[in-house]
């Protein structure tokens, strides 16, 4: 396993404006614009706020949100966050994701798989809370929904 990223519930509040653009100007947004806007239409916009020396993800209209980080240990930057709540008692969905652009898909560090593991780390920590089976990405949700939609659109004619 790669051992130079670890998964965390915070950031270092020093880490403030890489923390913004992992979440706010991720280069690789484009490629989900739809994505990213349906959830905030449905969940709101995830806001970075300081508790103490730490930095967290607020969400006005979800009381119990959650995150997690994936920290480069030598840089201490984050290069990775889930944002995610408890939807019911059986499923947990994951509400906001951003992946830095040289680990996601065609970066020079892609082959970390990083999306996956930041993936299942929220499913193993999920999997401490009684009753939960499942846990959704809401952003993959909705491109098969789109892509389905579209096609019985076209099915109709």
């Amino acid at each position: 396993m790669d051992t130079e990223i670890e998964f965390r519930s915070y950031v270092p509040v020093q880490q403030r404006s890489q923390l913004e653009m992992l979440l706010y100007f991720n280069a690789c947004q484009a490629r989900y614009a739809d994505c990213i806007a349906h959830a905030v239409e449905r969940f709101g916009s995830p806001e970075i706020v300081a508790d103490g020396d730490r930095l967290r993800i607020f969400m006005k209209n979800v009381p119990d949100v959650q995150s997690l980080f994936a920290i480069e240990k030598r840089t201490g930057r984050p290069v990775g966050v889930a944002v995610y709540t408890r939807a019911d008692i059986e499923h947990v969905t994951v509400m906001h994701i951003g992946i830095a652009a040289e680990y996601a898909s065609g970066g020079p560090k892609a082959n970390r798989h990083l999306l996956l593991r930041l993936l299942r780390e929220v499913r193993r920590s999920s999997r401490r809370l009684k009753g939960v089976r499942t846990v959704e990405l809401f952003y993959a949700s909705q491109r098969l929904e789109s892509r389905w939609r579209t096609a019985s659109k076209a099915a109709l004619r």
